[in-house]
């Protein structure tokens, strides 16, 4: 009897010297006493939102094991506070979702919307919303070792249809059958991936229009210029792109469906050269705008699909350690294919803002349908012609895209 009381008495020291700790470095897990209460109650009406639903980020073992502890005492000791247990389980589940890049933003606690999402009855119900790449088994698998931690369980995880697309994520945790915690994830497309990166090529700049040289080249914004071979001026021009720290690449004529009707232009890679010829092409092309950091297509919707002509592009495109990038527009290609077996950095355009009768809110739809597409994809490329307005639409867009996660670099950085 007497080593009985010893142990137990030991345990109550231990649980009590462990919540002392917590409660000096870590944000309250329990709610205050009466008297607490009454005494502050005006400091409590000040503290914000954020205060009194912080995260509890598990860092080391000893914070699995405060965690656990501060979970069995509440439920052995105080079970008829759950609203505390809802508390600490709540925060141990924000920390564990922000280590995986979930934001508490991202989660809508409100009981009418998480209604509406197909969350059953819980005392606390949430929808998450996040972006089409995230991974559900990540988060999944998130959320099961946070509720681990404390003693709880997933009680239920299910995956089914999303209300807007893709599969959402249906979770019920708790602690043996009770469930604290109702949970969906659904993906959104309207939520860019941390990370999303676009890159914007600027076709047929030229020194014609000094304002609007001047303009693109000035831009805050970090774009890629494309200038076609043979045109008036182009090497000059293409000195003072870089001199503004610009990145430069060369339109590449290719052979199009419908060619001679169809012309590129000179110097266009077709499909009865040699070898030898193309690469003598490639190389005028290059030498006529100096350095280049890449290659984009034009036209090329027959080049870029017979097999001899790429594998000699692509060499060359290798050897010089450049960016080489499809523009050729819808059907097949075989460039992503022989690319990734040559050991090639390509890419493939992913749009274009040019539209016919363009007009600012016609450009702005388009630029909202290809960020759509972009935080799907994680990267995109998109060209448009040099245009003033255009480029005050991206421009006035910048701050935003910002916000969203979605960063504009030059093209090159996309496959670095």
């Amino acid at each position: 009897m007497p080593s009985r009381w010893l142990w137990i008495a030991g345990a109550v020291l231990l649980i009590t010297i462990v919540l002392l700790v917590g409660r000096r470095d870590r944000p309250s897990l329990f709610q205050p006493s009466k008297l607490d209460r009454s005494a502050g109650a005006q400091a409590d009406s000040r503290r914000s939102d954020a205060d009194r639903s912080a995260t509890l980020v598990i860092d080391s073992d000893w914070d699995r094991l405060r965690l656990r502890i501060s979970s069995e005492f509440l439920r052995v000791f105080r079970p008829g506070d759950r609203a505390a247990l809802n508390r600490l389980t709540s925060r141990t589940l924000r920390g564990a979702l922000e280590e995986i890049g979930i934001s508490r933003e991202l989660i809508d606690e409100r009981p009418g919307t998480a209604a509406a999402a197909g969350v059953g009855r819980a005392p606390v119900q949430w929808k998450i919303q996040v972006p089409p790449r995230a991974s559900l088994f990540r988060i999944n698998d998130a959320v099961t070792q946070a509720i681990l931690t404390l003693g709880g369980r997933v009680v239920r995880g299910v995956e089914r249809p999303a209300q807007t697309a893709g599969v959402a994520l249906d979770l019920r945790v708790g602690y043996g059958d009770r469930v604290t915690h109702a949970i969906v994830i659904e993906p959104n497309p309207a939520i860019a991936d941390a990370g999303t990166q676009i890159a914007f090529i600027v076709l047929d700049l030229n020194q014609d229009s000094e304002p609007l040289f001047r303009a693109f080249l000035e831009s805050p914004i970090p774009l890629t210029f494309a200038l076609r071979p043979g045109q008036p001026r182009v090497s000059r021009t293409a000195k003072e792109i870089r001199e503004a720290d610009r990145e430069v690449f060369v339109q590449l004529p290719m052979e199009p469906i419908g060619y001679p009707k169809v012309d590129p232009g000179k110097d266009a890679i077709l499909l009865d050269l040699s070898r030898v010829e193309i690469e003598d092409r490639i190389n005028r092309c290059l030498a006529s705008v100096g350095s280049a950091r890449g290659i984009i297509t034009r036209m090329g919707g027959a080049a870029v699909n017979d097999p001899d002509v790429m594998r000699a592009v692509l060499g060359e495109v290798k050897r010089r350690d450049l960016l080489f990038v499809d523009a050729h527009g819808g059907g097949p290609t075989l460039v992503e294919e022989m690319g990734e077996e040559m050991g090639v950095k390509t890419l493939t355009l992913g749009g274009t803002l040019d539209i016919s009768g363009a007009n600012a809110a016609g450009i702005r739809a388009r630029l909202r349908q290809l960020l759509t597409t972009a935080a799907q994809r994680g990267t995109l490329v998109v060209s448009f012609k040099a245009s003033i307005l255009t480029l005050g639409v991206i421009e006035s867009e910048r701050a935003s895209l910002a916000e969203q996660g979605i960063e504009i670099v030059p093209a090159s950085k996309l496959v670095l």
